[in-house]
């Protein structure tokens, strides 16, 4: 960077801005510049430069103002001494106010000093300085001020002021330490003066630095100069987009001094011409490498300089970097060709439109689909293979986007192309309105549609031939929606008695069934409604009234559909007079099978495919005393005493899998009140048409008194009674053995167990420093197992008992037995939370030990799988379903899945691992004997995470 003295080149240098500004503000200028660009950017871009040099010369006045006062005032002669009223009066004048303070800062009069100036503060005398001074200082100066009046520093401050007229003036305080001759701080003396005006020329001349400063920083341009030689002189580029201009090999060359550039060619042999004519020069654009060696491309504008004398001595002027305008100019361009070619290549039929309905341009697309050249369309009117209708229509739309109604339109219009043939199109039409100097046109794409008309109009047909059809159709047949009719066919007409083909358009389809049958039929349909997902309403024969008020029965069903996009009803109405006929005397046919069948003494019944009882005759109630109606939907197997369910279940599968035709055995049958009955079962598979098994019917011959006689005449026997004490002893005799062997399977099986958990109990306490983590685990796991063996083997023990013990029915108060066991468990571990709720008064006639037995498995299970919970719930109650009490114990805990259920009570087989919940797998299948042994039954309902449920019942 080269730079001149201030001095030399500040000359100069206002000179050649005013000259640069007003050649660019003349008239030819600007009307030169019009052509390319407004003028009035070139006004805003010059404009800044004017102000700035006006702002600089302003400066410079003021900075001599001071230079020649300090002139003035030592070439001025010395004057003689004042007198004292004099000094004073010229201090009165100058505005200038004398102070001083004590050694705690606080302001004294002094004595024959001139009044205080109206700018000083009026009141100071008597106040300290941190209260006159301190709070009109701001705030980060203040504290820096404090520090320096610590240390007892000479001040100097400035305070704003405003005069009474509301004028803002400025105070200069200035103030030195006063000391005695020991050195200690008496105070300040100073003097304040008014310095406003110097105030406020800082401020201008501040603010004028900074916009020179700012328009040179972030001026886009650089300026130069050459000499009469056309060599660089200086070079000013400070933004630093053309910084590298600014390098000091520039200086002393010329313009065109560049790598691979000849003078002689084009574009500079022309300048290089007009240079040599001393001309001014505008926007003169050339091509050079920047520091990275990047191509640049710059506009130079210059206009000569001359010396006082006339005589040429260079050009001075600006330069600016366009390579951001050359690369935009260039990739417009590409853009252009790029979209061009995109038009012509698109498979979209793409066209413009002139106002005055001529093609303007046609892209390949829309000409081959037209089948004529592009060349051929391009001037051709726009509705000249357009129908005349189309045409006229398509000229009105467009003079009413033209007339800014609108500025787009969509219609299907058919063209008639090359080969004769007219093809469908979506022609959709946008007007592009004038811009730059471009006149409107529209924008024309069009879309052959031939093949969707040609769908459109199969799918019309279509829609005409199924319309046919529904009209047609014997069946009276009706669409519904929101149950009003909105469509209807001529069997409906006709069973309705409507003369006129709308006459039931909008009517209440209830509205047309009969008083007595409407209130069901609500219902049904209401129903219907409320199940969403049945989709078809069942047939019902309904009567209904036609139109002209006579009574007919019809079937009524109907189905979901939709129609014209709403949700509707389809009904199907049929004429069912003479099928009633027929339906009565099959009604009398069955009460005359029926009366028959409730006749006969024997029980006759039917199951479906998994034995559930479908039908009973009366014999059944007579025989067992249960209700058949209550016993209806429950298993056979479930009449059957325990001791023959697994024969008959066995008998009953082979029937429905079809091994047997027939089956005929005997079996116990419970009853309510009178004990087992025995009946002889005569079973045979009952099949559909397709001959396929979907249950079993047969009938069961009450022989309890054959059976008793046949007893009867047993125990007359004598041997036969002799046979059954000894059998009876040997049983007694096996039972004590079976005892027997139980504690010795016992004895002989704890001890070893006990050896081994001892063993590795001393192992464990004596050689554990000897062993690794590893040995200790082993150890540890050796009396776990031997621990968890004996608890098993003591479950095995009351499992086995439980089957031989003897059993004593009583009234027994089940939820007083819970909260006992309730009350261990919390007993047991009060750090739990558990809320309990136990249904108060359930009694039940059982054996009280099984029972406790069965309750205190339960609820110990439901206390376990409840232990992951914060607040667990456990809860006992009772239900009743088909007569019959139904006891509960529930719980929040673990749940498991349903699908293992079947395996839940049998022994040893658990739904969770040992490492979740401790147990041995004996309670639950301990509960199911217990309940068995009450002839009851025992049920479990779960799901993971959301706790379960364990019913049972007892017979009673």
């Amino acid at each position: 960077m080269v730079f001149r003295p201030a001095t030399s080149l500040l000359r100069p240098a206002v000179v050649h801005c005013l000259l640069i500004t007003g050649g660019l503000c003349s008239p030819d200028v600007l009307a030169g510049f019009a052509t390319e660009a407004d003028a009035g950017a070139l006004l805003q871009t010059a404009l800044p430069y004017l102000l700035g040099g006006l702002a600089g010369l302003a400066a410079g006045q003021l900075f001599r103002l001071p230079i020649w006062r300090r002139e003035e005032t030592v070439s001025a002669p010395p004057q003689p001494a004042l007198t004292t009223t004099r000094w004073r009066d010229f201090v009165e004048v100058s505005a200038d106010w004398l102070w001083e303070t004590d050694s705690e800062l606080r302001f004294i009069d002094l004595p024959g000093a001139p009044a205080i100036p109206s700018i000083a503060p009026q009141d100071a005398p008597g106040r300290t300085w941190d209260e006159v001074i301190v709070p009109e200082l701001p705030a980060d100066f203040a504290i820096a001020h404090k520090d320096t009046l610590a240390r007892h520093g000479p001040v100097a401050v400035t305070l704003t002021r405003r005069s009474p007229t509301g004028e803002i003036r400025y105070l200069e305080l200035r103030g030195q330490p006063l000391f005695d001759a020991s050195g200690r701080f008496q105070g300040y003396r100073g003097i304040g003066r008014e310095v406003t005006d110097q105030a406020r020329l800082a401020d201008d001349l501040e603010r004028n630095e900074e916009r020179i400063h700012a328009l040179i920083a972030y001026s886009h341009d650089g300026y130069w100069e050459q000499d009469a030689d056309l060599r660089y002189t200086a070079i000013t580029a400070s933004s630093g987009h053309l910084a590298d201009l600014a390098a000091d090999d520039r200086i002393g060359t010329r313009r065109w001094d560049l790598p691979d550039t000849t003078p002689d060619a084009a574009p500079w042999a022309e300048h290089i011409a007009h240079l040599r004519q001393i001309e001014p020069f505008s926007n003169f654009v050339f091509k050079r490498l920047d520091a990275q060696g990047r191509p640049i491309w710059l506009s130079e504008s210059g206009i000569p300089v001359f010396d006082r004398r006339g005589v040429f001595a260079g050009y001075c002027g600006t330069t600016r970097n366009v390579t951001g305008e050359i690369r935009a100019r260039e990739h417009l361009q590409h853009d252009e060709a790029f979209f061009r070619a995109l038009f012509d290549k698109a498979p979209t039929n793409i066209g413009s439109i002139s106002a005055d309905n001529r093609w303007l341009q046609v892209n390949n697309a829309l000409a081959t689909f037209l089948g004529r050249s592009v060349e051929a369309l391009v001037g051709m009117p726009a509705d000249a293979m357009l129908r005349t209708e189309d045409a006229a229509a398509g000229q009105a739309l467009r003079a009413r986007c033209m007339a800014g109604e609108a500025d787009h339109f969509t219609r299907e219009v058919s063209y008639r192309v090359a080969d004769g043939s007219l093809r469908w199109c979506r022609e959709s039409t946008r007007l592009i309105a004038e811009s730059s100097g471009a006149p409107p046109c529209f924008v024309v794409i069009t879309e052959d549609i031939s093949a969707i008309r040609e769908t459109l109009d199969s799918r019309q047909a279509g829609e005409e031939r199924y319309r046919q059809l529904f009209e047609l159709s014997p069946e009276a047949t009706l669409v519904c929606i929101g149950g009003r009719i909105h469509l209807v066919n001529a069997a409906s007409r006709q069973l309705l008695g409507a003369s006129e083909a709308h006459a039931l358009d909008g009517i209440d389809m209830l509205s047309l069934v009969h008083p007595d049958d409407r209130a069901m039929e609500s219902a049904r349909l209401q129903q219907f409604e409320a199940a969403s997902h049945q989709p078809i309403l069942p047939p019902l024969p309904l009567r209904y009234q036609r139109l002209d008020g006579e009574s007919i029965s019809a079937e009524a069903t109907g189905v979901r559909i939709r129609f014209e996009g709403q949700p509707a009803v389809l009904y199907v109405l049929r004429d069912v007079a003479r099928w009633l006929s027929a339906e009565q005397v099959l009604r009398e046919s069955r009460a005359m099978y029926r009366d028959v069948v409730e006749s006969v003494n024997e029980i006759l019944f039917q199951t479906d495919k998994e034995g559930r009882v479908t039908f009973f005759n009366r014999a059944w109630r007579h025989t067992t005393g249960f209700d058949s109606r209550l016993s209806i939907g429950q298993n056979l197997l479930d009449f059957v005493i325990d001791e023959d369910r697994v024969r008959v279940e066995q008998r009953l599968r082979a029937i429905r899998d079809g091994y047997d035709e027939i089956g005929q055995f005997e079996f116990r049958l419970r009853t309510q009140s009178d004990g087992p009955r025995w009946v002889e079962a005569t079973i045979r598979p009952l099949l559909d048409t397709y001959d396929h098994v979907i249950g079993s019917s047969g009938t069961l011959d009450d022989i309890t008194a054959r059976k008793e006689a046949e007893q009867s005449q047993r125990n007359l026997n004598r041997e036969l009674e002799a046979r059954v004490r000894v059998r009876t002893a040997e049983l007694e005799a096996s039972n004590r053995e079976l005892e027997a062997f139980s504690y010795s399977v016992s004895h002989d099986l704890r001890a070893p167990l006990r050896a081994i958990d001892g063993f590795a109990q001393i192992v464990s306490e004596d050689y554990a420093p000897r062993l690794d983590e590893t040995g200790r685990e082993y150890l540890q796991r050796i009396r776990v197992a031997t621990q968890r063996m004996a608890r098993l083997i003591d479950d095995l023990i009351d499992l086995a008992r439980l089957t031989r013990q003897t059993m004593k029915r009583e009234q027994v108060n089940l939820s007083q037995i819970v909260e006992q066991i309730l009350t261990e468990l919390h007993q047991e571990d009060p750090e739990r939370h558990v809320q309990s709720h136990v249904e108060p008064g359930l009694f039940a006639a059982a054996d009280r030990a099984l029972i406790r037995v069965a309750l205190d498995n339960l609820l110990r299970n439901a206390w376990k799988f409840t232990s992951r919970r914060e607040i667990a719930e456990i809860r006992f109650h009772a239900e009743l379903h088909d007569k019959q009490i139904v006891y509960c114990v529930s719980d929040n805990g673990a749940g498991f899945d349903m699908s293992f259920a079947s395996k839940l009570f049998l022994p040893f087989h658990r739904l969770h691992g040992i490492s979740e919940f401790a147990g041995t797998g004996i309670g639950l299948a301990t509960v199911q004997r217990v309940i068995q042994r009450h002839e009851g039954q025992v049920w479990a309902m779960s799901a993971p995470d959301e706790g379960a449920s364990f019913f049972f019942t007892l017979s009673h």
